[in-house]
């Protein structure tokens, strides 16, 4: 087929404004998949596709190099700020979409995804995208959750469905009462199965809550009691990662609550070589900061008071 400059951009339409996956296309033109993840790429080359963040100021780019410089990561995406907080993380989890669709998901990946509001934002706005032989983790459990955004597995399961990966959930909530029920669970078959993948994942998507009892995401996704989580703070919890809860220098503390968690094992997800905070708002700034002393992510997103609030905790 001649691919005509009136081609390309129908298919570039057809990917990045329709949502259509490369397999749809494909099979639309009677093309391989391979034959129009090459025309994509023409697109980008021939410049009829920019994939870039049009509001990014000049000082939230400044703000998220030196975030970058300060903590040693990888990339980070610095939001400008809306006067409200449901549009900025709603503006924030777009870049974080768009960031992951055209920068860092690739054929042949094993992604591992927590839970929480700005994944659940950030997974609902990817473009729809075929990659071969992906596939999706569930680093935790979250079942008989409050809500969508904090339940695990739904959220594993769109991510799937949204770049053509098979998935492995876990089913189980993400807390139980003793640990002999947590490893109980982790013998299960399914389970199991998920938390061996784990082992071996080239990339870690997850969200960062305070655990302040008004701001934790445990508490509210009915995990935890305001008191238990006070308990926990008044310990000298500081956030929570997966579940588990670390301290204010960003390290996994040895508590009775971070031996009932149904999910990855710490060791492991620290071996996973990328590892992307999505986190958005001040009242996450501390939680956000010990985790970036303790090196607990590699990448960060989030909106630049927050990046504001965490640069003047190192000064």
């Amino acid at each position: 087929m001649n691919k005509s400059f009136d081609f390309l951009v129908e298919v570039a339409k057809h990917y990045y404004v329709d949502s259509m996956s490369q397999s749809e296309i494909a099979e639309l033109y009677k093309l391989s998949r391979p034959t129009v993840a090459n025309i994509l790429k023409e697109c980008r080359e021939k410049g009829i596709v920019e994939i870039r963040i049009n509001d990014l100021s000049p000082f939230s780019t400044e703000t998220g190099k030196l975030l970058a410089d300060r903590f040693g990561l990888r990339s980070v995406c610095v939001v400008s700020n809306e006067a409200d907080y449901t549009l900025t993380l709603y503006k924030t989890c777009q870049e974080a979409a768009a960031f992951l669709a055209s920068s860092v998901f690739c054929d042949g990946m094993r992604i591992g995804i927590s839970w929480g509001t700005g994944l659940y934002h950030t997974i609902r706005q990817l473009p729809k995208c075929g990659y071969m032989n992906c596939e999706v983790v569930q680093l935790m459990g979250g079942l008989g959750a409050s809500a969508l955004y904090y339940d695990g597995s739904e959220l594993a399961h769109i991510l799937a469905n949204k770049i053509s990966a098979r998935y492995y959930p876990v089913l189980s909530p993400v807390l139980v009462k003793t640990k002999e029920l947590k490893d109980a669970l982790l013998s299960e078959p399914g389970i199991r199965e998920s938390m061996e993948k784990s082992k071996t994942l080239d990339l870690a998507l997850v969200g960062l809550s305070p655990d302040k009892p008004e701001d934790s995401s445990l508490v509210k996704a009915g995990f935890l009691t305001i008191e238990e989580a006070q308990q926990l703070a008044d310990a000298g919890a500081f956030g929570h990662l997966c579940g588990y809860h670390y301290d204010a220098e960003g390290r996994f503390m040895d508590i009775p609550t971070n031996d009932r968690v149904v999910g990855v094992n710490v060791g492991d997800y620290l071996r996973i070589e990328r590892r992307i905070g999505v986190a958005c708002g001040k009242q996450k700034s501390r939680a956000i900061y010990s985790a970036l002393k303790g090196k607990l992510i590699t990448d960060l997103i989030t909106d630049e008071l927050t990046a504001l609030q965490i640069i003047s905790f190192t000064s």
